[in-house]
């Protein structure tokens, strides 16, 4: 009895034996892996990851292959997600054979820890066990998020229930991704307004936060070592985007419209690039971009790219289900596992067979061949993509094509030709300035190029000039002569401006300035002053000022009244986050005469008829229709006493509510600016000054 018994125990323990041999996928000659601690364990792994072991390539590829395992099959499956060193299989099923809802379905989670490393199922969450309509991975913990009750129930990293705990539904954007700090505890040594963290790093230690700068009021990206809280790299002019962030910087997207990219890096040089239908985009532990592709309006193709400003693409491939009965998905999500050098994604049906498509980045291949060119700043890729004609206008949305049928009508009958509702974005004629043949037009682009290196802005004139810009048609104007007379009084009125001035005219997003030397402006345009001497508006992130040179003799007037809507975006801009500035409506609205209101309109504006005119109050009946209108009036008018010398004008004398006005705008503007080095008079102050006391 006990040799049998002896016999039997052996038999057992080497059953035993030879089974976690054959699961772990261990030779007779490693058998020491079984004697190691779960962490050493997991290393071994790591080296040699299980799941290869159930894969088989994809035909025609030299870098995928497809990941079949058994333990997924009748899961419903449409996610995965990076979960600690596993990823988390999401399901959204209805549990009667189908994972497409329907009206009368309902719909519910289930979870999977999946190990990729030992290629096995580690924990689970049945549809039954969870009562949830969205889920968060926070850290190492999973969210379930029930929205009517409220609340939600905490999970570890092995799906075992740890709380629950009160949920406001309104603070979170669902399905996030919010490792590192706590809901709330963002980051901010910089102190930007609106801080926002926008993304941060698998490694758990590098933070992305946006904001607003408080000493420049641009909108600004950092790069934050959340371990002493410090800032590495900040790109300006950029407010929220899809992102990503390391150590070494950080891709952002710079321009939707154009789906251009920029990989900022820690030592601030920037790479622009642009490249159709991105729908993410990851860092390798090399510091590449793994860009994911995918047009999700048409077609079932996919594609990925391995690329690096500095090397190009180095793998890459593009994949299309083959044909069956039944449609193939992707998952929205992919997971990059470094130590596998593999990026996996989730290739599932609504019969509930889902695999996993792997990308192996060993093996280096470009099968897509690939070419991907950067450029060191966003304008010039704008131009080159102007140039191939792969430009798409932001302002595209609200061309003719979105128009209804009884707009186009009425158009058609108001004998509007086809480009009245286009809107006219493009900056320049002449892309290459510096080979084009200026002929007698040579003295006048000299001093243009002399101007814009003075200010740090650019001076388009001439042939340069687009023939619509805003909803405007815009004429070139050529005469050499009355632009030369143009740029004299154009340099006159820009040197009542300090040199920095314009510069700080670039708040928030917008990177510059760009100033238009034309002839004649119009527009058909209802709402609009059909022929103006100039206008401002904000096109593609620059202030843009169009100045019609027949009306050169009163630029004096003009370019000040345009510069103070400059001015007013500003001011307006910095009240919204600092509401302690000088600057505001209801401040300025106090100046005015009681229970008045601007027409917010320019419909019922008649210059020549100045019956409506509330003299003292306002210069014209122009500053009636807008506020900014008002303020444009005024400081055009004080910027033209000081050009031409009049001190005495009767509008600003003591006891004037214009005068009330424009030293409160005056005061608001020093508030609103950098004033160091600036006089102590400024040239629109000069009124103030020359007339008596300021106004309380």
């Amino acid at each position: 009895m006990f040799k049998r018994k002896h016999a039997t125990i052996l038999i057992t323990y080497s059953l035993v034996l030879c089974s976690a041999i054959s699961l772990t996928a261990c030779s007779f000659s490693d058998v020491s892996y079984l004697f190691k601690s779960p962490a050493q364990k997991q290393a071994i792994l790591h080296k040699s990851p299980a799941f290869w072991d159930d894969t088989t390539s994809v035909e025609g590829s030299s870098n995928l292959s497809i990941l079949h395992n058994v333990a997924f099959e009748g899961h419903p499956y449409n996610d995965i997600r990076q979960f600690c060193d596993n990823l988390l299989m999401v399901g959204q099923g209805s549990y009667n054979n189908s994972i497409i809802e329907t009206d009368d379905q309902s719909v519910q989670y289930s979870f999977d820890v999946y190990n990729p490393w030992s290629n096995e199922i580690t924990a689970s969450l049945t549809h039954d066990k969870t009562n949830c309509d969205d889920y968060l991975i926070k850290g190492d913990k999973l969210w379930l998020i029930d929205s009517s009750a409220k609340k939600a129930t905490i999970y570890d990293k092995d799906l075992k229930e740890i709380k629950t705990c009160k949920y406001n539904p309104n603070e979170y954007e669902g399905n996030g991704d919010t490792s590192g700090p706590d809901a709330g505890d963002v980051p901010n040594p910089g102190d930007y307004y609106d801080a926002s963290q926008i993304a941060t790093s698998s490694d758990g230690k590098y933070a992305l936060v946006s904001g607003v700068s408080p000493d420049t009021y641009k909108y600004v990206i950092s790069d934050i070592s959340l371990d002493d809280n410090t800032v590495l790299s900040t790109y300006e002019g950029q407010s929220f985007s899809m992102s990503c962030v390391d150590s070494k910087g950080f891709v952002i997207e710079a321009d939707t419209a154009n789906n251009i990219w920029n990989y900022h890096a820690a030592d601030g040089k920037d790479s622009f690039f642009s490249l159709p239908d991105v729908v993410d985009v990851a860092l390798a532990k090399d510091n590449d971009m793994l860009i994911r592709c995918q047009d999700l309006t048409s077609g079932n193709s996919i594609s990925y790219y391995k690329y690096s400003p500095a090397t190009g693409v180095s793998s890459s491939f593009s994949y299309t289900p083959a044909e069956a009965d039944t449609k193939t998905y992707y998952s929205a999500n992919s997971v990059y596992l470094p130590d596998a050098n593999c990026v996996m994604l989730l290739l599932y049906t609504a019969q509930c067979n889902p695999e996993i498509l792997i990308w192996s980045l060993d093996k280096g291949k470009n099968d897509t061949k690939a070419e991907i060119t950067s450029y060191n700043d966003c304008d010039t890729l704008l131009q080159a993509l102007r140039d191939d004609g792969s430009y798409v206008s932001p302002y595209s949305a609200i061309d003719t094509g979105d128009s209804t049928d009884e707009n186009q009508e009425a158009t058609e009958e108001a004998g509007k030709d086809s480009d009245y509702n286009t809107y006219g974005d493009e900056v320049t004629l002449v892309p290459d300035t510096a080979s084009y043949d200026w002929g007698d037009l040579s003295d006048i682009n000299a001093r243009v190029t002399a101007l814009e290196q003075k200010y740090g802005f650019s001076v388009y004139f001439g042939p340069e000039v687009p023939k619509r810009i805003d909803y405007y048609d815009i004429h070139q104007f050529k005469n050499k002569d009355k632009l030369s007379d143009a740029l004299d009084s154009l340099t006159e009125i820009l040197g009542c401006f300090p040199d920095d001035f314009f510069t700080q005219l670039c708040y928030g997003d917008i990177r510059g300035m760009r100033i238009y030397l034309c002839g004649d402006i119009s527009s058909d345009h209802s709402d609009m002053i059909n022929e103006p001497s100039g206008f401002v508006n904000i096109i593609n992130n620059y202030n843009v000022m169009v100045l019609n040179c027949n009306y050169s003799w009163d630029f004096s007037y003009t370019v000040g009244h345009e510069i103070s809507h400059l001015i007013d975006q500003r001011l307006a801009f910095i009240h919204t986050y600092n509401d302690e500035s000088e600057f505001s409506e209801e401040k300025w609205n106090s100046f005015n005469p009681d229970s008045f209101s601007y027409d917010d309109s320019y419909a019922n504006y008649n210059p020549d008829d100045p019956s409506n005119h509330i003299s003292g109050y306002f210069i014209d009946s122009y500053g009636m229709t807008f506020a900014t209108e008002d303020r444009s009036e005024i400081f055009g008018t004080a910027i033209d006493d000081y050009i031409n010398g009049i001190y005495d004008d009767a509008r600003f004398t003591d006891d004037s509510p214009i005068r009330s006005k424009l030293d409160y705008y005056s005061r608001c503007i020093r508030d609103g600016f950098d004033t160091k080095g600036w006089p102590d008079t400024m040239a629109w102050e000069s009124v103030l000054t020359a007339t008596g006391a300021h106004a309380d």
